[in-house]
């Protein structure tokens, strides 16, 4: 019942910068391609399912609606 592909922080992050700093947009295609099926399985995706390493900075985010 649960996704197994979610938008993690950390992915998020990494597909910003790319597209911002290195105007490369292929983080953001990859990483929305693999959003559009949550469900189903990916194993050519598995990354995308990792929670972020000890060394990946987080941000907390909130829901201001």
């Amino acid at each position: 019942v649960n996704p197994a592909f979610i938008p993690r922080n950390h992915r998020v992050e990494e597909a910003i910068h790319a597209a911002v700093d290195d105007n490369d947009f292929s983080y953001m295609e990859r990483l929305i391609l693999v959003l559009k099926k949550p469900y189903q399985n990916q194993p050519d995706n598995r990354e995308y399912m990792n929670p972020p390493e000890e060394s990946e900075h987080i941000y907390q985010t909130f829901c201001g609606t």
